[in-house]
């Protein structure tokens, strides 16, 4: 009888967890603006090693993820290294947790809070 009620318990601890924290989904940006854009440019910079990258003005409005290409190291005739010319992408994803939108790193597990951004649910 106790395991039982134990059981029970503890179900009901798991299921409340549940319920109390809303999924990160996958989300698009409806309105951000510059001040959004510079947050974006800023966490994208510091993961991609201080790169500068330029971003669109219409960015994550359209899709969830975002796909950064390496640039390719150069030698000093502007000719790509030998070996060098298949870098992976670096990929961010745009998510939705409650009202905050939030831009996740998966391949580092980074993420920030857009201030200011407002964002709904992607189209699946």
């Amino acid at each position: 009888m106790k395991a039982i009620t134990i059981l029970t318990l503890g179900s009901m601890l798991i299921l409340t967890g549940c319920q109390s924290g809303s999924a990160a989904e996958p989300a698009v940006l409806v309105a951000g603006g510059a001040e959004v854009r510079q947050q974006l440019n800023d966490f994208i910079t510091g993961i991609v090693g201080g790169n500068t990258v330029t971003l669109a003005d219409d960015v994550l409005m359209h899709s969830a993820e975002l796909f950064i290409e390496q640039r390719m190291p150069m030698d000093s005739q502007g000719r790509p290294l030998d070996g060098r010319h298949s870098l992976p992408s670096y990929r961010f994803v745009l998510v939705k947790v409650g009202d905050s939108c939030i831009l996740q790193h998966p391949g580092s597990g980074k993420s920030i809070r857009l201030n200011g951004a407002r964002c709904q649910l992607a189209p699946r």
